[in-house]
């Protein structure tokens, strides 16, 4: 288990290196090797001391649970790498566990605890970070178990006055609308169409609904709604929803998509569906056509060429070749750029 664990530390070590840490203010400079502290922690019986902590977390005895973390947090016998290595690590282990497993003041500790072991940032050696932040570790817990909470409740509500899981949806926080997104995967399609087409009718005033319309669309498999979804949506979402249909949709109904979005009038709808639904279709005809009659738009010209420009395919080369050195115009300078593009990847 230990072996498994270093693997996730070695993408989790670095992922928050600004967060703030008091630790980071009172010691400036690195007091470990890292290589030096790994080994300490290699050479320690650290599974040892997590065991009884998470059997304490399972049984629900948080008196002895947080007496025991706070017993190692002061035990003048641990080296500080092995020390914080197992309060990350049990923090870390609890996003295994069911939402709430530990009680607030448990949480709390985990989320407050200062890290002893600072060593030099890999890519900023001016800057010192923990080598294990288990603020870092806690917030995701919170995070996951409050995403798992909201998807519950979605679930619940699904059963309910699609207005009220709508409602509830707008009330949740970013994490918590992602566990209301993530409970729609498990919903009738009745339900999803309920939900969907209740949030399409309020588009208008609340664009925030727009992921909720475009997943309800493509869970339920009513292309129309997603369809409409995108029309008349907007906000930072549209990206999400054109690269969850370009996985799920057909090749049929993405260059249909692809084409309704084109002539949508909304440069930016039409930007982000060229990036999301052209590329994994340029073999089509069809596609092929789209982006090269819209090489010429003012607008939309440089994101067609982009996608040209990925093409292997020898009969998009000589198109491309063609239109660079026949034609005059944004067309002409769009394919010299797709051809330019290529050159320089392949450099």
């Amino acid at each position: 288990m230990k072996a498994a664990i270093f693997q996730i530390l070695a993408t989790l070590i670095f992922a928050f290196p600004h967060m703030p840490l008091h630790s980071q203010v009172s010691m400036p400079e690195a007091n470990w090797d890292r290589a030096m502290a790994v080994d300490t922690i290699r050479t320690s019986s650290t599974q040892a001391m997590l065991r009884p902590l998470y059997q304490l977390a399972r049984a629900g005895d948080n008196r002895e649970l947080l007496d025991s973390l706070s017993s190692i947090e002061q035990d003048p016998e641990l080296a500080d790498p092995v020390r914080d290595y197992v309060i990350f690590s049990f923090a870390l282990g609890l996003s295994d566990m069911d939402a709430n497993s530990v009680s607030p003041p448990v949480m709390d500790f985990l989320f407050n605890y200062e890290p002893r072991t600072l060593i030099t940032h890999a890519d900023h050696p001016q800057m010192v970070v923990p080598l294990f932040n288990s603020r870092a570790a806690a917030a995701g817990v919170r995070n996951r178990w409050s995403r798992q909470q909201a998807s519950e409740l979605a679930e619940n509500l699904f059963g309910k006055d699609p207005a009220s899981w709508i409602s509830a949806y707008l009330d949740a926080d970013r994490v918590g609308r992602r566990g209301f997104i993530d409970a729609m995967e498990f919903a009738s399609s009745k339900q999803l169409n309920a939900v969907g087409w209740l949030a399409l009718t309020r588009l208008d005033t609340t664009p925030e609904l727009t992921l909720v319309a475009a997943q309800a669309g493509l869970e339920s498999d009513d292309f129309e709604l997603l369809r409409q979804s995108i029309l008349q949506g907007d906000g930072p979402h549209l990206a999400t929803v054109l690269a969850a249909a370009s996985d799920k949709l057909s090749a049929e109904q993405s260059i249909e998509l692809l084409d309704y979005t084109l002539e949508s009038g909304s440069d930016k709808k039409a930007a982000l569906a060229i990036a999301h639904l052209a590329p994994a279709h340029l073999d089509e005809p069809a596609v092929r056509e789209m982006m090269f009659n819209t090489l010429a738009d003012r607008n939309l010209g440089a994101a067609a060429a982009l996608v040209l420009s990925a093409s292997k395919n020898p009969e998009v080369r000589t198109r491309l070749t063609e239109v660079a050195s026949k034609e005059n115009g944004l067309a002409s300078e769009r394919a010299a750029l797709a051809i330019g593009s290529d050159r320089e990847a392949v450099q």
